[in-house]
């Protein structure tokens, strides 16, 4: 589990412990049956919060590669500075 992952969840459980401390049993029962409307914001609201979940992992996933290619490029620049020359055969004319 990544660091992003580990704290979605945590933020997750915390919100589901509140809800589940605060509200008592049948509360679900009860809204669907007298109360559509919020029954209906509550399942969008936990739709938003999937797709919010899934946009943010996208973007801790490019957030991650761009990290990886900054490394190789330094990486690649330490190379070419002990070894002049060495960078240009490995990469096309920029």
């Amino acid at each position: 589990m990544n660091p992003l992952e580990r704290v979605l969840t945590e933020d997750l459980s915390r919100t589901l412990e509140a809800i589940a401390g605060s509200s008592r049993e049948g509360t679900l029962d009860f809204i669907t049956s007298h109360h559509p409307g919020l029954r209906s914001r509550i399942e969008k609201a936990e739709s938003r919060l999937a797709a919010e979940r899934a946009g943010l992992q996208a973007q801790y996933a490019r957030w991650r590669s761009t990290l990886e290619e900054l490394e190789n490029l330094w990486a690649l620049a330490a190379w070419e500075a002990s070894e002049p020359g060495a960078a240009e055969a490995l990469s096309p004319a920029a």
